[in-house]
């Protein structure tokens, strides 16, 4: 299926399979649109299985874009040794690479840029970091409205004096098992 997206390129949709459940990811040869935890994934039926193999589901690997082959190198990496993503090139994300991004694109690019594998930032250092510190809450609305998910990690945004609510707060076992996996035990 084809969507539109901020690059204004159609998108294809691909299925990886992980240790969380399928991850569905949206790209065009330009770079990623999306990336999510299928819908159906909820605190309920989260059932995470650290041997689940990451790999494409539906299609042949060799056949695919070069950003959906470096999204399957990023993604196994992610789910084997997180620590070990400096390795591993970020699949390109469409807008990143707008001229003029709005603040929702300026907060993801800045965590992704900024914030790796078992480190925390809160909201309010996020908003300083833009050199906008009364900016908490619009930062908070840049993480529910992330459209990839783990690429752009928005699980590490945390409270001041809680791990704060990930997708809502309908994925709060997601967002404690992604912390414990790259090494933040601290929200145990």
């Amino acid at each position: 299926m084809q969507k539109q997206s901020c690059c204004g390129s159609p998108g294809v949709d691909y299925c990886f399979s992980s240790p969380l459940g399928c991850i569905n990811v949206t790209s065009c040869s330009s770079g990623l649109h999306a990336m999510k935890l299928d819908e159906n994934i909820t605190d309920e039926n989260f059932s995470p299985n650290k041997r689940t193999k990451v790999q494409l589901l539906r299609g042949d690997l060799e056949n695919e874009p070069e950003i959906i082959q470096q999204c399957l190198k990023w993604l196994q990496m992610y789910f084997t040794s997180p620590k070990l993503l400096i390795n591993v090139s970020r699949p390109d994300i469409c807008c990143f690479k707008q001229l003029s991004p709005g603040f929702h694109t300026r907060v993801w690019q800045t965590l992704a840029d900024t914030v790796g594998p078992g480190e925390v930032i809160t909201y309010g250092a996020l908003a300083t970091m833009l050199k906008n510190p009364g900016a908490v809450r619009a930062v908070g609305s840049a993480m529910r409205n992330n459209p990839n998910a783990i690429i752009v990690p928005c699980h590490r945004v945390v409270r001041s004096n809680s791990m704060g609510l990930y997708h809502g707060g309908k994925l709060q076992k997601v967002k404690l098992w992604l912390l414990n996996h790259e090494g933040v035990n601290k929200f145990t």
